[in-house]
């Protein structure tokens, strides 16, 4: 939606977050395998509920002993901790990740217990951003910073002894009880199709200023080259997220694209790329 439609400011807060929190989780699971060498059972993004109250975990590795919780934040710049809350360093007030650990800490604990398994929990706050710095944090804080993440998941490493059936069996229970549907998730604005900016944008950077020649099409912001096909075929994908009830024919694909691709082609692709429905009269492709 933000490429081809305007936004509005909070929306786009929003998305930016999203992306934030994204790409902190990403760079969270690449350190754990890179690192994390011995047994170990690793859930992201779960999910849960406890007592009628729902809660999530960025994530949760399992050992042999303990279960190891994990806040994820992709903070950048520089923080300070004064009397248990987090500032920037510019005096802005911003919510205290620990609040958020300590609860949901509790809710998994509450949840085990209902299970009756003994395994304890360690939680940490993970900063993943290496241009992140917070002043004044105290040693006891579970806090774990960038410097600081190769070290943790080696000591993990060399703690951790064979996992047994009950480990497994754990793993397979909370991932059993993930919820698909997350109410914290905010609901998307309103569109419908003449709200779209048409045309067939870059695979990379997602401009629609293209050169486009018979079979490719060169994009002049990120210098990149595509053919026709994987961008046809990446805007049908797009369409069919965006508007998943409506039926792709090649005249909506065609006016999707912004008319700037031959309608032959188009019909080409699609009888390529897609599986055909319908009668002649009625062609569409899912």
């Amino acid at each position: 939606m933000d490429k081809r439609i305007n936004l509005g400011d909070s929306d786009k807060r929003y998305l930016l977050n999203l992306e934030k929190g994204f790409m902190g989780e990403e760079l969270f699971d690449s350190v754990v395998k890179q690192y994390l060498n011995g047994e170990a059972l690793v859930l992201n993004d779960l999910l849960l509920e406890s007592k009628g109250t729902t809660f999530q975990i960025d994530s949760l590795v399992v050992t042999s002993d303990t279960i190891y919780l994990y806040e994820v934040k992709n903070y950048k710049g520089n923080f300070q901790m004064n009397s248990g809350q987090l500032y920037y360093t510019s005096g802005q007030e911003i919510t205290n990740p620990l609040i958020q650990l300590n609860r949901t800490k509790e809710l998994l604990r509450q949840l085990l217990k209902e299970w009756e398994n003994r395994l304890k929990i360690e939680a940490n706050v993970v900063f993943i951003n290496d241009s992140f710095t917070l002043y004044n944090a105290q040693i006891e804080d579970p806090f774990i910073f960038p410097t600081q993440l190769k070290e943790h998941f080696k000591e993990l490493s060399s703690r951790s002894k064979v996992l047994e059936k009950d480990h497994h069996y754990l793993a397979s229970k909370l991932v059993s009880i993930h919820k698909a549907d997350s109410p914290y998730q905010k609901q998307l604005p309103f569109y419908q199709l003449e709200d779209f900016t048409k045309g067939i944008s870059c695979c990379y950077c997602g401009s629609f200023d293209l050169i486009v020649t018979q079979r490719s099409c060169y994009c002049k912001t990120c210098y990149k080259q595509t053919s026709i096909e994987d961008l046809v075929t990446e805007s049908v994908k797009e369409l069919k997220f965006l508007f998943p009830d409506q039926k792709v024919t090649t005249s909506l694909v065609d006016e999707w694209c912004g008319n700037s691709v031959n309608y032959r082609k188009i019909r080409k692709i699609l009888q390529n790329d897609f599986m055909v429905s319908g009668t002649t009269s009625g062609t569409y492709y899912e």
